[in-house]
């Protein structure tokens, strides 16, 4: 019997192939898949699985229908061949298959005969069904995998996940727009991926949830259901399943234990076939469908044109519809083009690699960078003065240059996943808390250095979460001030001055300076707000248990986040502003580097000594006069710039260096901003904006305050890059 199996499971290979790439108008095709399923049901005797031979009388008889023009989707035939293949993984195991296929057959329009409808065993009931098939479901995939499976497999977690967070987006646009076609079949396609994969896999729990998702999506493109909150929620409850399925499968590989985390799916499954059941067919013709859902017949009319399709068939609906001037013709051709649409867009080869091989490509590259400066700076080559060595040289400086480009976009991606993640947070706290809100993104296409958007996760979910529960208010609220009941939080990313700049924005009540100002002074943080600018107080929510929030609720007022959201950013290297306006909204300004293995800044120099100062951080320089500088009891050394004054620090002090001037008017000063507190850096000398690859100073230096890392530069020296958050802190003598 093996041998018939391993015959059959070859010719169901092929056909396979030949099922994907079918135009049902290719008769010659449909024939020889025929002659394969007429070989297949020659060994079905043999084979002791009932389900086998019904399934093969379905798929032959829907592709009967097909050759006589009697239906034109090919969707059915695709399941049922999902389906076999599916038995015969289990046959050629030597396992009984109790999976449920009779969705399937109900699809391809088969009907058991009435005699062996008397005799078949008594129905079981649907939470009796369920448990048995999740007692087949919770076979584990085995420990014992080899590396090809262990790869295999990563690549269905990763690619599964993504497909997922792309379904929930997807999602918030159905909800929106119920009737979106493009959208349901965007969302059916993902689940069936997965389904077809878990199926190869034999990831039998995550296999059965996703093709009853897929079934209830199929039910929905083809108009028997209607897309509602009901059906939307339950798609949610899927998504969320399947990515906690999916993730016990990455959690299976990389701990050496079972890949099936046992998570009862019967619950769901059962609500999704009760759905399933209670749908309502409105019509069997692709076409006429199409047209009602684009508003050009009425149901009443196909309904009337079917009916004159049974006196007449052998003509298309189309054409009967045409015939009636029900619809113009050019409507019945624009169906038909939609009907044969894929949903497939344009995708450039892509290649997998290893992440680390990534980095480390980047980490060559930063070092061949390295060595071309300083080929470039030494005096030797400098002194031979030779042409073609320069115009050879400055072919080489393009060429690293080029290449480091390219190195150093390999590691950006859009911010468009972590801006996706966003649209599911907003919609279940908005429902938790009985408020109304509207994310809009835009920018989402901006990329970003992929270790940067992995750590931006987190404090967006910080500032998200406060924008729901403290910026927007109820309906009731919102109706009393005047606006509108739903509110708008809006996400937007651009680049800037060769930086990223992210904004998080809502209509809502804006920040009550005067709650912060009373807030900071019962917690000691100030004494006098009269000399505080009003950037400087909203600063204050970024001190930490900061909240003004009258009391704890699920999502905040418990005075963590904030503080967390400015670390977080200044662990990349950035700064949050805030903008806001009582009664309007708030606005929080994130600008970030664009790579943290690369940094522009400006390269100046105390005595000896270079250091990197973060572009982001600069605000100007100046050689002040005597009458600039000052200092104050309490303070210490101040210049006076703009009309205000701000602490001078010399950085040879900091780092115990030598310095050429002791007098700030015979030196520089760099004015800096951090956290909206602005100081002054006494220099030597400015030596020039750089590009300087980061390299890290090893676990002895790595938490030396002020020290952000190091840089080589063109001579071969180290320079050190500022932390601008670190030189604060040792100012205002905070401890590590």
């Amino acid at each position: 019997m093996l041998d018939r199996i391993d015959r059959n499971k070859n010719n169901l290979e092929t056909i396979a192939l030949e099922v994907v790439t079918l135009d049902v108008q290719d008769i010659p095709a449909l024939g020889n898949i025929l002659n394969y399923l007429g070989e297949m049901e020659g060994d079905s005797p043999a084979i002791d699985q009932p389900i086998f031979q019904e399934l093969l009388q379905a798929i032959k008889g829907y592709i009967e229908n097909l050759i006589l023009g009697e239906t034109a989707d090919a969707t059915p035939l695709e399941d049922g061949i999902d389906s076999l293949q599916t038995i015969y993984r289990h046959l050629s195991n030597q396992q009984e298959y109790k999976g449920d296929t009779s969705y399937v057959l109900e699809k391809l329009g088969f009907k058991k005969a009435e005699s062996e409808d008397k005799e078949k065993e008594p129905e079981i009931e649907p939470e009796a069904a369920i448990e048995e098939e999740e007692k087949e479901c919770t076979k584990s995939a085995g420990k014992d995998l080899s590396q090809e499976d262990q790869e295999i497999l990563s690549g269905f977690v990763m690619e599964s996940l993504e497909s997922l967070e792309a379904v929930e987006v997807s999602m918030m646009d159905l909800e929106q727009y119920p009737g979106d076609i493009e959208t349901i079949n965007s969302i059916f396609r993902a689940f069936h991926t997965i389904k077809g994969v878990s199926a190869f896999l034999d990831l039998d729990r995550i296999n059965m949830l996703a093709h009853r998702a897929e079934n209830l999506l199929d039910k929905a493109r083809s108009g028997e259901i209607r897309i509602d909150a009901t059906v939307i929620d339950i798609c949610l409850e899927s998504v969320d399943l399947l990515k906690k399925l999916i993730v016990g499968v990455q959690n299976g590989l990389e701990k050496d234990v079972s890949l099936d985390i046992g998570l009862d799916i019967g619950p769901l499954v059962n609500r999704i076939d009760e759905i399933q059941e209670k749908a309502d067919r409105i019509g069997d013709k692709p076409v006429g469908e199409i047209m009602i859902q684009k508003g050009e017949i009425t149901p009443e009319e196909l309904a009337k044109g079917l009916e004159k399709q049974k006196q007449e068939p052998d003509k298309k609906i189309g054409q009967i519809l045409v015939q009636d001037k029900s619809v113009e013709p050019k409507s019945v051709v624009g169906a038909l083009r939609d009907q044969k649409k894929t949903g497939r867009r344009h995708i450039d080869l892509q290649v997998k690699v290893d992440t680390k091989k990534l980095d480390n490509l980047v980490d060559l590259t930063g070092e061949l960078v390295i060595a071309q400066s300083m080929l470039r700076q030494n005096r030797t080559i400098l002194e031979l003065r030779d042409q073609q060595l320069m115009n050879n040289l400055g072919q080489l400086t393009q060429i690293t240059t080029g290449l480091q480009t390219t190195a150093m976009s390999m590691r950006m991606v859009p911010i468009k996943s972590t801006f996706q993640k966003m649209v599911r947070l907003v919609r279940d706290l908005a429902k938790n808390s009985g408020k109304q809100v509207k994310l809009k993104m835009s920018g989402e296409d901006t990329e970003i250095d992929r270790n940067v958007v992995d750590e931006l996760y987190e404090p967006m979910v910080h500032m998200i979460r406060n924008s729901v529960d403290h910026g927007i208010g109820t309906p009731e609220e919102r109706r009393k001030a005047g606006k509108d009941k739903s509110g708008e939080i809006h996400l937007m990313a651009y680049h800037q001055a060769g930086n990223i700049v992210v904004e998080i924005s809502d209509d809502g009540r804006g920040l009550d300076k005067e709650k912060i100002i009373e807030k900071a002074k019962a917690k000691d943080l100030i004494t006098d707000e009269s000399k505080m600018s009003e950037s400087e107080i909203y600063n204050l929510i970024f001190h930490p248990g900061f909240s003004t929030a009258k009391q704890v609720t699920d999502v905040s007022g418990r005075g963590v986040g904030m503080d967390v959201v400015k670390k977080a950013i200044e662990k990349l290297r950035g700064k949050v502003e805030i903008n806001s306006s009582p009664g309007r909204g708030s606005t929080f300004i994130i600008k970030l580097p664009l790579t943290l293995a690369i940094i522009e800044g400006m390269l100046v120099r105390v005595g000896q000594e270079k250091y990197v100062i973060p572009a982001l951080s600069i605000l100007e320089s100046l050689r002040p006069t005597k009458e600039q500088y000052s200092t104050v009891e309490g303070k210490g050394e101040m210049i006076l710039t703009r009309g205000k004054l701000i602490p001078l620090i010399r950085l040879n002090r900091i780092f115990d260096a030598e310095c050429d001037h002791n007098n700030p008017w015979e030196a520089l000063v760099m004015v800096v901003e951090q956290n909206g507190n602005q100081i002054g850096l006494l220099l030597d000398e400015l030596l020039g904006k750089e590009e300087v690859v980061i390299k890290s100073l090893g676990e002895t230096l790595k938490d030396i305050k002020g020290i952000a890392g190091g840089a080589i530069m063109g001579d071969g020296k180290v320079g050190l890059i500022l932390d601008m958050a670190g030189i604060w802190d040792l100012m205002m003598g905070v401890e590590n």
